[in-house]
């Protein structure tokens, strides 16, 4: 496949295909978190009424994301398995079990944000996300980074309006997995690819990537993000 390069596709169906297989030295993605929309255009907006609600008022508009069949194919696509999924508190039991079932090496990971939405009717501040850390032995695993990156917490704080998108990542945080766990010109794979952090990562850090992102709007957002990265390294 062509590197450097978003796939307007479903990623679960490009991955199915084949064209992936063994060619990937980390995935770093940012997968749904439980419910999400049938129709592309709403993906990363989606509403925040409970399971239950959902299920009895908008089955024919949400579906269940269940990130078993997404770990399964990354065992297709990587060299030996090395991937950092952000994911909530729901979903965090289903990474560990699936991990446990290969025997892989696992670790849980904390992105804790001082500024979150203030909101905490009957319950604590959404003031974290976790990110699950699965990789095989002898996958690459760079440890002559400063100490401080290697704590399984830092915080950035949420990045608002930022890219018209609700999710976006801090650049710095994906720069310290990356810089971790791949080396310089290896493949780096992000299935959910949404406004495209990843990818200005890579390019800053002389990673190669390949991302999916089957929203179109995202895609165009996508395109700005990585013209301006190459803008800014032209000027030094």
């Amino acid at each position: 496949m062509e590197l450097n390069k978003i796939y307007n596709v479903d990623c679960l169906e490009l991955m199915r295909g084949g064209d992936l297989n063994n060619s990937v030295d980390l995935v770093l993605t940012d997968p749904p978190y439980e419910f999400i929309s049938k129709n592309p255009q709403w993906w990363g907006f989606m509403k925040k009424e409970n399971k239950k609600h959902l299920e009895e008022l908008n089955k024919e508009f949400w579906m269940s994301f269940e990130p078993t069949e997404l770990l399964e194919l990354c065992k297709k696509v990587c060299k030996k398995f090395n991937g950092y999924f952000f994911t909530n508190k729901n979903l965090l039991k289903t990474y560990i079990q699936r991990a446990d079932k290969n025997k892989y090496k696992r670790d849980i990971l904390l992105w804790l944000k001082p500024n979150p939405v203030p909101i905490n009717r009957w319950h604590y501040l959404i003031d974290k996300e976790y990110i699950v850390y699965i990789h095989e032995s002898w996958a690459t695993f760079n440890s002559k980074e400063w100490y401080q990156n290697y704590f399984t917490y830092q915080s950035y704080p949420i990045w608002k309006k930022e890219y018209d998108h609700p999710t976006v990542k801090p650049k710095e945080l994906l720069f310290n997995k990356i810089k971790i766990s791949s080396n310089e010109w290896d493949v780096v794979f992000d299935p959910y690819m949404w406004s495209w952090t990843t990818a200005v990562a890579c390019k800053e850090l002389n990673r190669n990537f390949i991302g999916c992102e089957i929203n179109p709007k995202y895609c165009e957002i996508a395109e700005q993000r990585l013209s301006q990265t190459q803008r800014e390294q032209t000027l030094f």
